[in-house]
């Protein structure tokens, strides 16, 4: 078989070439080089026809040799086989070869033949006869394999089974016409599509069936909804975005291992170029056509060739969908047959549901249903008559949705697809009219139901609940969930009486009788499928609030008595079931609580704005009532139903083990999301919360916290199964208190919400207060720890009021923690105090968070000032001590990625000004005072930051290196800083006395002089492996450049400021006095970039530099010949004295131009001139490259990172 796939190959090329020479326009399609030249399927054929020619003096010379007839019947039948097997193997590898695929996503292997060659042999291999002339494509092909075709009762099957395999490959790169199909799909394939006549198979006819199978399904994908006219127009002119790949798959098949991915300007290069093939098809055509050329009426050339060939495709597949399925034609073919012919009785055994059955119908389904629901509405129809098309409609529909039945989950996923689908072009219309429409509607409910049905929890699953979960499982009910959402989602924003809102209606009111009609707890598939319509649902609510519609009124009220109903069976159970048969359906329900809260929300914000209306007051009475039981079910459920059953497992499976209250893609318990969700969606909906629960809703909550408080102190340090909830779900419910006690001192509950809130608070204060006074241990640092997260749960508004009124109360809290760095040494074991006390630092980030977030205070400020200056002093004795020592402190477990990087602090400095330069409602002297506040912190810490941030000390290894995420959080705060200044100029002249420019200047200074610290070798010797000072690959020099190129924009003060600042440190060996301060300091920072660029910086930070260099250009006024006297003495820079990576008297810019002949100096700087005038910055890139010693690809650099997470959740 290979042997003859490649002869047919080669012949397949030599044809082509033959046939079609290229023209001296690439773009013309070229003709024949003579009228008597065959076309490329007669071409092969008489080739073939020589070959047949010799083996028929074969076949008789070996005749002769026997009398047995037997035998000679043996002989002829091998004869006949295999003239067949020649004929269809080169026949078969004519497309393969030629064609390219339409909608094809990988690469498609293209011979080395001319395109325009291949365009005219794909325009005369999709030409197709009709009955009494045939084409030059797959008629042709079938013409020819049916004259070969034996009747030797032997061979019947392998005949077949080579036919078929010939037209499936056809198939998948041009269109079966109708004819074709009825003789392959209608008399032969249906040989091997009766799934139901069961007998003993034999290996020919198990590869014939098998062929066959994937021929219509071939068909069916050939019509597919994604494949687009513009697909099989590129596919048809040879411009389609093929390329030479090896290995492909040859079936078409994805492989997304082989897949590129195509960007902007090849999708650009393929539009051109197929515009300019379409160009010159519609002049030659209009040459041809001379005066009757219209284009407005079809004589466009291959302009509507592409739609004709769409509409054949689906036209062939419906054709083929009706014999696969036995609906009788209008022509009178099929013949009506009995009920188990084809494919009608799939999926109703174990035999009949195999994946090539079910594969097989859902390609039918995805391809044939819209193609036959848009012939019904625009009442077309090829053969004149519309009654098949609801049969064959009904059939496939049938067949799906006992699909959605089937025991194997693998085989129930195959019916997401088609369904998804159907819903999308269900959709296209404005209202359900039609009888097609309303069986797709009440099909698509009834396979949802299956559906989930299918993929419910199994009996006793619940009862080890220490188990892990079926993934599986789990896997499958999340994509339920999404098909549920995606075919009752409102696309087309028709909320009346659209398609969507008809499913939508259907499936909620299907889950009301169910929930209705059951005895105690509700239907786990119900709730199942109820939780899952929260989006459609929340989209509905949304609309409603503005155009109310009684269609809509009926199903939002329809869905909340359903989830009132639910929740109010769930609570009256609780004490009287195991946990095991509660807590399927329970969990579903506050999950699609939590999810309905945007529902609940808009329907508020209504019923608040539509006063005295009767509609109103019916639907705003089912808010209140489902909301009521909703948040007494929260309630309950997170007092009664522990979080995690047994220790938590995440480590070996996605989902955790069964007794987890989590949802999908949620970490904290599903009772307390939902208190979240309805205390923060909306004020408006928090005050509905209040209103409708009563005035104990406070109390109930604040016992509620008290008791997983007491269960959480019950259990180990760091143990968070067993009774009760997570310390994170406990602290929700904590928010969720702080959130309704605000809300109701605004109200009329003042005085019971602030003793609530007092109480709340001075609990963690106390245990810090007693906690200060006892010696350092674990407990002490792990509770200390505690107390400050759960103070961070609080509103930002009563932790600003905190650090105002009652800081004291916090003193022992920083105090600890700043006293803490003392005990830094230089070992590599952290003993498990230093530990927690890494925690703490955690949970004293996440108070002051919380406190900036709202507003800095001055005693905020002191303590973050005593931190980072803390934090900064430790670093530097490690620093000092050496790269070679390790650290109990700095490390992975205290202070690095597993708790939080060094430089946290400092980066509450930065998200502080991220908040002022976003806000909206505060003035400006409220957000200059903060800023002068801010400016203070980061000033008492510069001269510390100066001295660990240029040290000396090489990178380090045997513990985590501070200064790297030092630097980070500080450029970055910077970064902030600047973005302050440039959205309120006024800052910067406001905070002068404040020395912002001193602050903004000496970073500069650092930024830049961390450059000078490495080594980049020289003409002689390559850089040295270990380097002096931090390491600078990695995103603080994201961050050093990012600040830099905004720092540069401030001008001439900040610029002359920065160069008298690195000069203290590398005094030059000129004075250059006749430069201006602000031009030499712009030299010095050029000269770093130069240095940057040659090697003192990761290649992928060269990307920045061109934007450094704009802000320089921009700082000198754009004044192009400035600019450049300028980076001409940067190129001329020596330092007097060794600094870092500089000996005294080499220049700055380092080794590339030290030596740099004139002539390459004059070509540097007139092509950045260029750069300059014409405003291409990107350029300057690729001149940098040139001038600094081109790529450095093995420096021994990592990819260009990402920026580091401060977070601090997972302490």
């Amino acid at each position: 078989n290979a042997v003859l796939s490649e002869l047919g190959s080669a012949l397949s090329i030599t044809a082509l070439r033959i046939r079609y020479h290229p023209t001296s326009n690439a773009y013309a399609t070229p003709s024949p080089p003579s009228p008597s030249c065959p076309p490329l399927v007669d071409m092969l054929v008489q080739a073939l026809d020589l070959v047949k020619v010799g083996a028929q003096s074969y076949f008789e010379q070996k005749l002769k040799q026997t009398n047995n007839r037997h035998m000679q019947s043996i002989i002829e039948s091998a004869h006949l086989n295999a003239l067949q097997k020649s004929f269809a193997a080169c026949l078969k590898a004519l497309p393969e070869t030629v064609l390219l695929p339409p909608g094809l996503e990988e690469g498609h292997r293209i011979p080395s033949v001319d395109r325009a060659c291949l365009r005219a042999a794909s325009i005369e291999l999709r030409n197709v006869g009709d009955l009494s002339n045939v084409g030059t494509g797959i008629d042709r092909v079938c013409e020819v394999l049916s004259g070969l075709s034996s009747n030797a009762d032997n061979s019947i099957q392998v005949d077949d089974l080579i036919s078929i395999e010939c037209f499936e490959s056809w198939a998948r790169f041009v269109t079966v016409p109708i004819h074709v199909v009825e003789m392959t799909v209608g008399r032969m394939a249906m040989n091997y599509l009766h799934i139901s006549r069961h007998h003993e198979m034999s290996i020919h006819y198990q590869k014939a069936r098998k062929s066959a199978f994937q021929y219509v399904t071939t068909i069916f994908e050939g019509a597919s909804p994604s494949l687009t006219s513009g697909d099989i127009l590129a596919a048809l002119l040879g411009v389609a975005a093929g390329r030479g790949v090896s290995g492909g798959n040859s079936k078409g098949k994805k492989n997304s291992s082989n897949k590129k991915k195509i960007g902007n300007r090849s999708k650009k290069r393929h539009e051109a170029r197929l515009g300019r093939v379409l160009s010159t098809q519609d002049e030659e055509h209009k040459e041809s056509m001379g005066d009757n050329f219209n284009r407005f009426e079809g004589d466009s050339g291959s302009v509507e060739i592409e739609a004709a060939e769409l509409l054949a495709r689906k036209n062939s597949a419906c054709y083929a969908a009706s014999f696969v399925f036995g609906i009788s034609m209008p022509d009178g073919q099929p013949s009506t047959p009995e009920d188990d012919w084809g494919l009608r009785l799939a999926a109703t055994s174990d035999t009949t549901s195999s994946h090539e059955i079910c594969s097989t119908i859902t390609a039918c389904a995805t391809s044939v249903l819209p193609y036959l629901l848009s012939m019904e509405r625009d009442g077309n129809d090829l053969l004149g008559n519309h009654n098949w098309r609801i049969d064959l409609f009904t059939s496939i529909m049938n067949v799906v949705q006992r699909i959605c039945q089937c025991p194997d989950r693998n085989i129930r996923a195959l019916a997401y697809e088609p369904l998804m689908i159907l819903h999308k072009h269900l959709n296209a219309v404005v209202s359900v009219s039609l009888i097609m429409e309303n069986i797709a509607v009440d099909a698509i409910c009834n396979c949802v139901f299956s559906l989930a049905k299918s993929c419910g929890y199994p009996d006793g699953y619940f009862n080890l609940l220490s188990d892990n979960n079926d993934e599986e499982l789990e896997i499958e009910r999340n994509d339920v969930r999404d098909v549920v959402r995606s075919i009752s989602s409102f696309e087309n924003e028709n909320f009346e009486h659209s398609p969507s809102i008809m499913i939508l209606k259907s499936i909620i009111h299907a889950c009301n009788m169910a929930i209705c009609e059951s005895n105690n707890l509700p239907p786990e598939t119900a709730v199942h499928i109820l939780s899952a319509l929260a989006k459609p649902l929340n989209t509905l609510a949304a609309h409603y609030k503005q155009h109310p519609s009684s269609n809509a009124n009926t199903v939002l009220k329809q869905s909340l008595q359903s989830l009132y109903k639910v929740c109010e069976r769930i609570n009256s159970v609780y004490d009287t079931l195991p946990v095991s048969q509660t807590l399927p359906a329970s969990r579903l329900a506050l999950m699609g609580v939590a999810s309905f809260a945007p529902m609940f929300s808009s329907l508020t914000e209504w019923s608040i704005s539509q006063p005295g209306n009767s509609e109103k007051s019916h639907l705003a009475e089912t808010v209140e009532q489902t909301l009521r039981v909703a948040l007494q079910s929260s309630i309950i459920y997170v007092a009664k139903i522990p979080e995690l059953m047994a220790e938590s497992t995440l480590d070996s499976t996605r989902y955790d083990i069964k007794g987890t209250m989590r949802g999908p893609g949620g970490e904290d318990h599903v009772g307390c999301i939902a208190l979240i969700r309805l205390s923060f969606e909306s004020d408006n909906l928090a005050y509905t919360v209040i209103k409708v629960y009563g005035e104990t809703l406070l109390d109930d909550l604040f016992q509620l916290y008290e008791r997983l408080k007491e269960s959480e102190r019950e259990r180990p340090i760091g143990c968070v199964h067993g009774k009760g909830v997570t310390p994170m779900s406990r602290r929700l419910v904590l928010n969720v208190i702080s959130r309704l006690a605000l809300i109701g001192i605004e109200g009329n509950q003042s005085t019971k919400s602030r003793a609530i809130l007092n109480e709340l608070m001075q609990s963690p204060l106390n245990d810090i207060a007693t906690l200060g006074e006892a010696s350092n241990s674990d407990e002490k640092f792990f509770r200390m720890c505690e107390a400050a997260i759960d103070l961070s749960f609080f509103s930002p508004e009563l932790i600003v009021d905190l650090f105002l009124n009652n800081a004291d109360s916090l003193g022992p809290m920083i105090n600890c923690l700043v006293s803490g760095y003392s005990d830094l040494s230089f070992t590599s074991d952290s003993e498990s105090y230093c530990i927690q006390w890494g925690r703490l630092r955690g949970g004293v980030m996440a108070v002051l968070r919380t406190c900036v977030k709202n507003r800095m205070t001055d005693c905020a400020a002191e303590a973050i000032s005593a931190l980072i200056n803390a934090e900064y002093e430790a670093a530097i004795k490690q620093c000092t001590h050496g790269h070679q020592h390790g650290s109990n402190f700095f490390n992975d477990h205290v202070i690095g990625e597993i708790t939080l990087h060094a430089g946290a602090y400092t980066m509450i400095v930065g998200e502080c000004f991220s908040r002022i330069s976003s806000q909206t409602s505060v003035s400006l002297e409220s957000k200059i005072h903060e800023c002068r506040i801010c400016i203070g912190i980061l000033r008492r810490s510069s001269t510390i930051l100066i001295q660990l941030l240029l040290n000396e000390s090489p990178e380090a290894h045997s513990h985590l290196d501070p200064r790297p995420t030092i630097a980070e959080s500080w450029f970055l705060t910077m970064n902030n800083l600047m973005n302050v200044c440039k959205k309120y100029e006024s800052v910067v002249a406001s905070l002068l006395d404040d020395g912002i420019l001193d602050l903004v200047s000496d970073s500069l200074s650092i930024a830049i002089s961390l450059l000078f610290l490495k080594d980049i070798g020289d003409r002689k010797s390559p850089p040295p492996i270990i380097q002096k000072g931090m390491s600078l690959d990695g995103p603080q020099t994201l961050a050093l450049m990012d600040f830099a190129s905004e720092a540069a924009l401030l001008g001439a003060p900040v610029l002359s400021s920065a160069g008298r600042s690195i000069s203290s440190n590398l005094p030059l060996l000129h004075t250059h006095s006749d430069v201006p301060v602000e031009a030499l300091g712009a030299a010095i920072i050029s000269a770093g970039l130069l240095r940057a660029a040659s090697g003192a910086l990761p290649p992928w930070a060269v990307e920045g530099t061109p934007v450094l260099f704009r802000s320089l250009y921009t700082a000198f006024g754009k004044n192009c010949d400035d600019f450049i006297r300028m980076l001409n003495i940067s190129t001329e820079l020596r330092i007097s004295v060794h600094f870092g990576g500089v000996a005294s008297g080499q220049k700055l810019a380092g080794r590339y131009f030290e030596k740099m002949h004139a002539t390459t100096m004059e070509s540097f700087l007139s092509k950045t001139r260029e750069v300059c005038l014409k405003g291409e910055w990107m350029r300057l890139k690729v001149i940098l490259k040139s001038a600094c010693g081109g790529k450095k690809k093995l420096a021994g650099f990592n990819l260009k990172p990402q920026y580091t997470t401060w977070e601090c959740e997972r302490i």
